[in-house]
Protein backbone atom coordinates (compact mmCIF):
# COMPACT_ATOMS: atom_id res chain seq x y z
CA UNK A 1 0.00 0.00 0.00
CA UNK A 2 1.51 3.19 -0.92
CA UNK A 3 2.13 5.42 1.98
CA UNK A 4 -0.18 8.19 1.50
CA UNK A 5 -3.09 5.98 1.23
CA UNK A 6 -1.91 3.87 4.31
CA UNK A 7 -1.10 6.99 6.21
CA UNK A 8 -4.99 8.25 4.92
CA UNK A 9 -6.04 4.77 5.89
CA UNK A 10 -4.35 4.64 9.74
CA UNK A 11 -5.49 8.49 10.34
CA UNK A 12 -9.40 7.47 9.22
CA UNK A 13 -9.08 4.74 11.55
CA UNK A 14 -6.58 6.93 14.20
CA UNK A 15 -10.19 9.19 13.65
CA UNK A 16 -12.71 7.09 15.03
CA UNK A 17 -10.29 5.93 18.09
CA UNK A 18 -9.98 9.49 18.25
CA UNK A 19 -13.80 9.56 18.99
CA UNK A 20 -13.67 6.95 21.60
CA UNK A 21 -11.01 8.43 23.29
CA UNK A 22 -12.10 12.06 23.12
CA UNK A 23 -15.90 11.04 24.26
CA UNK A 24 -14.31 9.20 27.00
CA UNK A 25 -12.44 11.83 27.99
CA UNK A 26 -15.19 14.39 27.57
CA UNK A 27 -17.21 11.95 29.99
CA UNK A 28 -14.16 11.62 32.58
CA UNK A 29 -13.47 15.57 32.37
CA UNK A 30 -16.91 17.04 32.30
CA UNK A 31 -19.46 14.61 34.13
CA UNK A 32 -16.53 12.49 36.28
CA UNK A 33 -14.86 15.71 37.38
CA UNK A 34 -10.97 13.76 36.58
CA UNK A 35 -8.02 16.40 36.12
CA UNK A 36 -7.28 16.16 32.20
CA UNK A 37 -3.96 14.90 32.51
CA UNK A 38 -5.85 11.57 34.16
CA UNK A 39 -8.77 11.14 31.93
CA UNK A 40 -6.59 11.83 28.88
CA UNK A 41 -4.58 8.54 29.81
CA UNK A 42 -7.65 6.53 30.44
CA UNK A 43 -9.57 7.77 27.03
CA UNK A 44 -5.89 7.34 25.40
CA UNK A 45 -6.27 3.83 26.10
CA UNK A 46 -9.77 3.23 24.78
CA UNK A 47 -8.78 5.05 21.49
CA UNK A 48 -5.40 3.22 21.08
CA UNK A 49 -6.67 -0.23 21.69
CA UNK A 50 -9.77 0.45 19.16
CA UNK A 51 -7.04 1.49 16.24
CA UNK A 52 -4.32 -1.23 17.21
CA UNK A 53 -7.02 -3.53 16.30
CA UNK A 54 -8.30 -2.20 13.50
CA UNK A 55 -5.22 -1.01 11.48
CA UNK A 56 -2.85 -4.21 12.49
CA UNK A 57 -4.15 -6.04 9.45
CA UNK A 58 -5.77 -3.18 7.40
CA UNK A 59 -3.60 -0.68 7.10
CA UNK A 60 0.07 -2.42 7.85
CA UNK A 61 -0.90 -5.85 6.54
CA UNK A 62 0.06 -7.57 9.76
CA UNK A 63 -1.79 -10.53 10.98
CA UNK A 64 -1.27 -13.68 13.22
CA UNK A 65 -0.40 -15.48 16.14
CA UNK A 66 2.17 -12.44 17.16
CA UNK A 67 -0.47 -10.11 17.41
CA UNK A 68 -1.50 -10.28 20.96
CA UNK A 69 2.85 -10.95 21.69
CA UNK A 70 3.33 -7.12 20.20
CA UNK A 71 0.12 -5.83 21.77
CA UNK A 72 1.98 -5.49 25.27
CA UNK A 73 4.83 -3.74 23.16
CA UNK A 74 2.37 -1.43 21.90
CA UNK A 75 0.96 -0.58 25.27
CA UNK A 76 4.23 -0.35 27.09
CA UNK A 77 4.85 2.84 23.82
CA UNK A 78 1.67 3.86 24.78
CA UNK A 79 2.16 4.32 28.34
CA UNK A 80 5.67 6.69 27.16
CA UNK A 81 3.61 8.34 24.69
CA UNK A 82 0.16 9.11 26.89
CA UNK A 83 2.39 9.94 29.90
CA UNK A 84 4.57 12.55 27.69
CA UNK A 85 0.88 13.90 25.66
CA UNK A 86 -1.00 14.28 29.16
CA UNK A 87 1.84 16.58 30.27
CA UNK A 88 1.40 18.41 27.23
CA UNK A 89 -1.92 18.34 27.28
CA UNK A 90 -1.73 19.98 30.52
CA UNK A 91 0.69 22.52 30.24
CA UNK A 92 -1.49 23.62 26.58
CA UNK A 93 -4.55 23.44 29.33
CA UNK A 94 -3.22 25.29 31.26
CA UNK A 95 -1.57 28.22 28.89
CA UNK A 96 -5.17 28.48 27.29
CA UNK A 97 -6.66 28.87 30.75
CA UNK A 98 -4.02 31.91 31.48
CA UNK A 99 -4.41 33.59 28.16
CA UNK A 100 -8.56 32.95 27.82
CA UNK A 101 -8.26 30.51 25.21
CA UNK A 102 -7.61 33.74 22.95
CA UNK A 103 -11.47 34.29 23.08
CA UNK A 104 -12.35 31.17 21.05
CA UNK A 105 -15.75 30.36 22.17
CA UNK A 106 -15.33 26.50 22.81
CA UNK A 107 -14.48 27.96 26.07
CA UNK A 108 -13.07 24.84 27.41
CA UNK A 109 -9.76 25.20 28.05
CA UNK A 110 -9.01 21.28 28.72
CA UNK A 111 -11.16 20.23 25.06
CA UNK A 112 -9.11 22.70 23.11
CA UNK A 113 -5.75 21.60 24.32
CA UNK A 114 -7.24 17.71 23.41
CA UNK A 115 -7.79 19.13 19.89
CA UNK A 116 -4.41 20.74 19.73
CA UNK A 117 -2.05 18.11 20.94
CA UNK A 118 -4.00 15.26 18.98
CA UNK A 119 -2.44 15.98 15.63
CA UNK A 120 1.21 15.23 16.60
CA UNK A 121 0.14 12.52 18.52
CA UNK A 122 -1.48 11.03 15.11
CA UNK A 123 2.02 10.86 13.26
CA UNK A 124 4.52 9.22 16.61
CA UNK A 125 1.72 6.81 16.65
CA UNK A 126 1.53 6.12 12.93
CA UNK A 127 5.32 6.25 12.76
CA UNK A 128 5.70 3.22 15.88
CA UNK A 129 2.76 1.15 14.66
CA UNK A 130 4.90 1.46 11.07
CA UNK A 131 8.16 0.28 12.62
CA UNK A 132 6.17 -2.06 14.53
CA UNK A 133 3.88 -3.97 12.32
CA UNK A 134 7.53 -4.01 9.95
CA UNK A 135 9.05 -5.85 12.69
CA UNK A 136 6.26 -7.98 13.42
CA UNK A 137 6.36 -9.16 9.74
CA UNK A 138 10.00 -9.62 9.76
CA UNK A 139 9.59 -12.24 13.17
CA UNK A 140 6.62 -14.08 11.47
CA UNK A 141 9.06 -14.70 8.29
CA UNK A 142 11.78 -15.62 10.86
Amino acid sequence: MHSLRRFSAFAFLSGLGWLCDFGTYTLLVKVIDFPPHAANFVSSYVGVTFVWFTSLKSVFGTAGAFRGQFLVTYWVFQFLSISCYSLLLNLVAHFLQAQGAFGLPIGQPEILAKIIVTPVNLVTNFLFMKFLSLFMQQKAQA
